[in-house]
């Protein structure tokens, strides 16, 4: 019971709860706000800071991993980390969509940490967050983490959503799916997922920087993970290997910029 205790006396106010849509408005206010556009498979894409992706022809905002109330299942396991992870990832996804103003928000896979998540969540944090999916078209795409996603969180709960585009149809999913590994897609599919969490190691004035990135291989798009307290898996993990063969690219997440590279630029660790 004692991380229970300790959750409720970090808990939020009804107050801060209610500022987090209002900060999230002031942040997308200000003109500092930086993204990256590129195209990719014929497609164009505007990439942000947060690791969310935006498809202006589509008018949907695609975000991978958010592992919503991971701090609280940690707090479970005895390890008590700030409870404060799934205010600080809606306020920024808040801010992404005050932005884009998209159509339609999808989620893909690993939104919650588990499938308890929704109820371990602060009443005013809940309700937040279903004021946000009630706003417009939201998808919940399931992943490994959440399997089942709560209805109580409002939006719609689907396995695989498909895009259809000119020439090709786009597949959102949770994680890379085999068709795509085994060589077997063509020009006319591009697949966009999360999962892998993907952590560039990139050299740079004699030093390495660990960074977030996008991965871009000829027919998919790997997420970065976009949760407050998500980690990442280097490119040099074996995971990697079917998506990084020659001419796939990362965008590095940076401090205050995003950039394009060859993925070959990653250094692998050193090893022990």
């Amino acid at each position: 019971m004692g991380w229970q205790k300790r959750m409720q006396t970090c808990s939020l106010s009804p107050k801060l709860a209610e500022e987090i849509v209002k900060s999230a408005e002031e942040h997308a206010a200000d003109e500092t706000y930086i993204e990256y556009e590129f195209v990719h498979a014929g497609e164009n894409f505007v990439a942000c800071l947060s690791g969310a992706l935006y498809l202006p022809a589509k008018k949907a905002l695609l975000v991978a991993d958010l592992h919503l109330e991971k701090g609280s299942a940690f707090a479970r396991l005895g390890q008590f980390l700030p409870p404060y992870d799934t205010q600080r990832t809606l306020t920024q996804l808040a801010a992404d969509i005050e932005h884009f103003a998209p159509q339609t928000v999808i989620c893909l896979g690993d939104s919650f940490h588990d499938t308890e998540a929704p109820q371990r969540m602060n009443a005013h944090v809940a309700k937040t967050l279903l004021q946000m999916t009630g706003q417009r078209q939201w998808i919940w795409i399931t992943g490994n983490h959440d399997p089942v996603v709560s209805g109580a969180m409002g939006g719609e709960v689907r396995d695989i959503v498909t895009l259809d585009a000119p020439g090709k149809v786009i597949t959102l999913c949770h994680e890379p799916q085999g068709s795509l590994e085994a060589g077997q897609a063509t020009a006319a599919g591009l697949e966009i997922c999360g999962h892998l969490h993907p952590v560039a190691r990139i050299p740079r004035f004699g030093r390495v920087l660990r960074r977030k990135c996008y991965l871009l291989s000829k027919d998919r798009i790997i997420m970065p993970a976009y949760g407050a307290y998500t980690g990442g898996l280097e490119l040099d993990d074996d995971a990697f290997k079917p998506y990084l063969a020659v001419g796939a690219k990362l965008l590095a997440i940076g401090n205050q910029a995003l950039a394009m590279h060859d993925a070959s630029v990653s250094v692998p660790r050193r090893k022990r």
